[in-house]
């Protein structure tokens, strides 16, 4: 069976005439005859009796015009969701992020995004940098912390330099540290307090265990928490001093401060954006790419 044949069969119903169907799809007359007769030597019956100038269906095309109006109206709604997408005003977004990505850079994109697009679903998923990657076939975009110089990539994919971001030392404001240093700490204050670890797979911490290595500094590892609020919290309880991305600390209330690591340059971390090429993206994966390199610091 021709799609298309069901189709003109449930606009003759409609209209109960090949001359205004015709006139209605912009094709001949001799056009929407054939596709009725191909369709009735398909189904083996008849499907309409002429009566006049007018077409009258029989038990069989009565039948079978269910499907078709189901199926012309599955049509008409398949050609608007396409007009809305072109729009940008339907679809779906689907993001994968670190656990400090999405809680801290991505909130205020998507903010925007719904608010210029509002039919724009925005699913987000918190995942590792190796969770990110081992998901990307299901991932619109992904954004994770640090270098993939050893990842081997998809030739659909690339690599998009977004943000560079730092990576401090936090501490309760009355610490003996916060006095001691008014710029930044030593990386020797890791091996000398109990330090509040992030999760192994945390990037955050990779910089900072690189750091310690590369200074042949060995930290213990006593206390480990997943999230930087979890650290927030664990600091502000006095179990020890921690670490995060500047930009957790941004809005902090009272109660605890931060301060560099190492030298007054700080540790400098880059957080990155894996997305299809160009050509594969849908219009709502570019909208949001555009959000999101209006404020690229790379």
């Amino acid at each position: 069976m021709n799609p298309q044949h069901l189709l003109t069969f449930s606009v003759v119903a409609r209209l109960k005439s090949i001359t205004l169907t015709a006139q209605h799809l912009h094709i001949g007359q001799p056009a929407v005859s054939g596709q009725l007769k191909l369709l009735q030597t398909f189904v083996g019956e008849p499907l309409y009796e002429r009566k006049g100038h007018q077409i009258e269906l029989t038990a069989a095309g009565e039948g079978l015009l269910k499907y078709a109006d189901k199926m012309n109206r599955c049509y008409n709604q398949s050609i608007e969701y396409v007009r809305n997408l072109q729009k940008i005003s339907t679809g779906i977004l689907r993001i994968g992020a670190t656990m400090t990505i999405a809680s801290f850079y991505l909130p205020k994109f998507v903010v925007e995004l719904q608010t210029n697009y509002e039919g724009v679903q925005v699913f987000m998923k918190t995942l590792d940098t190796a969770g990110t990657l081992d998901n990307l076939y299901n991932l619109d975009l992904g954004f994770i912390e640090g270098s993939l110089q050893d990842v081997d990539l998809s030739s659909n994919y690339q690599v998009i330099p977004w943000q560079q971001d730092e990576i401090v030392l936090v501490i309760p404001e009355n610490h003996l540290l916060a006095r001691k240093y008014t710029d930044y700490v030593p990386l020797e204050v890791f091996a000398q307090h109990q330090v509040i670890w992030r999760e192994q797979s945390s990037g955050g911490r990779q910089v900072v265990e690189t750091a310690l290595l590369e200074a042949g500094i060995i930290a213990p590892v006593n206390i480990e928490v997943t999230g930087v609020s979890a650290v927030k919290e664990s600091v502000r309880a006095g179990l020890g001093i921690g670490f995060s991305s500047s930009l957790a600390l941004k809005n902090e209330a009272a109660g605890l401060i931060s301060r560099r690591i190492g030298t007054n340059q700080g540790l400098t971390w880059q957080l990155n954006i894996i997305a299809p090429k160009s050509a594969l993206q849908s219009r709502a994966t570019k909208a949001f790419l555009e959000l999101c390199m209006k404020e690229s610091t790379l």
